[in-house]
């Protein structure tokens, strides 16, 4: 029985795509909506620009008006539905909370990047699949 669920979520169509299944298809289970954010990556585009203080700011706002649009969207979910959020890398971050906090399953966007960007970048949705120890439905 699926009883705690873990949604990893950003601004992508496809995170709330999953988040619409997960509300849907486990409409009694307890949500965690994941929000990992990756400062590393965050960093090398936009600190030299604008500072580290700035950074977070924008990390938190872009964070608020996330979890703001989570809240309208499991609105009327019969199970709790709680928002976290972690730092450090994506795929690490997911797979790490799902271990320590009693997660049944893991449901996630997949984000379908070309396979060269998938060899050069990494994909978060792939990862977690391989090293989740529960199961993970990806949406696509």
């Amino acid at each position: 029985m699926i009883d705690h669920v873990l949604v990893p979520m950003d601004e992508s169509p496809l995170a709330r795509r999953a988040l619409d299944f997960a509300t849907e298809v486990h409409a009694a289970a307890d949500i965690t909506v994941l929000h990992v954010i990756d400062y590393v990556e965050e960093s090398y585009s936009a600190e030299m620009l604008v500072g580290p203080e700035e950074l977070r700011a924008r990390a938190k706002e872009k964070t608020d008006t996330l979890f703001a649009e989570v809240r309208g969207r499991t609105a009327d979910h019969a199970g709790e539905v709680t928002t976290v959020v972690e730092f450090g890398t994506p795929a690490r971050a997911i797979t790490a909370y799902a271990a320590d906090h009693d997660v049944d399953l893991i449901v996630m966007g997949c984000h379908g990047r070309p396979f060269v960007s998938r060899v050069l970048l990494g994909d978060v949705a792939q990862t977690v699949v391989q090293r989740a120890s529960v199961p993970v439905t990806v949406v696509r």
